[in-house]
């Protein structure tokens, strides 16, 4: 059945979406984001009012699948639900995480939310069994790079052979990037110095992060953008955790990946982000995305008081967690 899904979602030519949802009462906002495996920004958002919300737009023909997720939730996939855009009204419950209406979107959330429960789990299933055993076909091409934040140096080495039909493909490149920080041959990877880099503050003074990185604070270097929907809603965590640890030792430095002045400061404001923040407005050509390898957002590096690099990636409850083991 997913194979039959993957093969409408390249035959499909419809725009138009219309989905009538319903959330939990608390939920203000509603993110869309595309295709989960290789688009991670979300491209637009809804209003929720008292646990209901509609989206209803003509989309790019070549847009086919939306993922659609509640502010507060990003960080928990299981809760994510996924829609075909063939021009079939649908509704979509975030509370239950169920789809109704297409028929095709109802196959694809289903497939979609059965593979990230086996995923994420941890544990050794059957069904997961099965799904690892299939590594000749072009199937890990969905759900590797769905995991591959979670999973360990030894099962990215298995699964990322270069002998599989599925290793240069191109929605892999997150899960090899991942492999080479983790075996040590990125410039991210744990234990490895932080890499200096010189860009403009806020009032065009040029700072270089050697500044700040190895002069015995911890320091958080986040990458984000004022356009990236899921940045924005991680701030209010990242704010929580700067105000709890800055003055026990937690430093920040915010690199945008901007190309507008103006968008950058305001949502500087907007977010209540008083850190230092950095950027030379080049978008995904910024320096420090090249030095790091930066390919998606938000994203970011902790360096403990010598400048070595002690995590990556951390979000959501993780990021308080980690510090919190830091700080105690």
């Amino acid at each position: 059945m997913l194979m039959l899904v993957l093969v409408g979602m390249t035959a499909q030519a419809q725009q138009k979406v219309l989905i009538q949802g319903t959330a939990p009462v608390e939920v203000k906002m509603v993110y869309f984001l595309g295709d989960p495996i290789s688009e991670r920004s979300a491209l637009d958002s809804a209003a929720c009012v008292d646990g209901k919300w509609q989206y209803e737009k003509e989309l790019p023909a070549d847009r086919n699948v939306l993922t659609v997720i509640a502010d507060g939730d990003q960080n928990n996939p299981q809760s994510w639900v996924f829609l075909m855009i063939d021009g079939v009204p649908s509704t979509a419950d975030l509370s239950a995480g169920r789809v109704t209406g297409s028929k095709a979107s109802i196959a694809l959330n289903s497939c979609m939310r059965r593979l990230f429960a086996l995923m994420m789990a941890g544990e050794k299933t059957k069904e997961k069994e099965d799904e690892m055993d299939n590594l000749d076909s072009m199937l890990p091409v969905v759900f590797i790079p769905l995991i591959a934040d979670e999973m360990t140096v030894g099962d990215l080495t298995q699964l990322l052979n270069p002998s599989a039909p599925y290793y240069n493909h191109p929605a892999m490149q997150s899960a090899r990037t991942r492999l080479d920080m983790l075996s040590g041959n990125s410039p991210r990877s744990i234990g490895k110095l932080f890499t200096d880099f010189t860009m403009e503050d806020p009032d065009g003074k040029k700072h270089q992060l050697s500044e700040w990185c190895g002069k015995g604070k911890y320091v958080l270097i986040d990458f984000w953008a004022s356009w990236c929907g899921p940045c924005r809603m991680e701030m209010p965590n990242v704010v929580a955790c700067y105000e709890k640890y800055h003055d026990k030792g937690l430093e920040i430095i915010g690199v945008s990946f901007d190309t507008k002045k103006e968008a950058w400061l305001k949502a500087i404001g907007e977010l209540n982000m008083p850190w230092i923040h950095l950027s030379d407005l080049a978008g995904w050509k910024s320096q420090a995305g090249s030095i790091y390898g930066i390919r998606s957002i938000p994203s970011n590096i902790l360096l403990d008081g010598e400048g070595k690099i002690i995590d990556v990636d951390l979000r959501g409850p993780q990021l308080g967690a980690r510090l919190a083991e830091i700080f105690k």
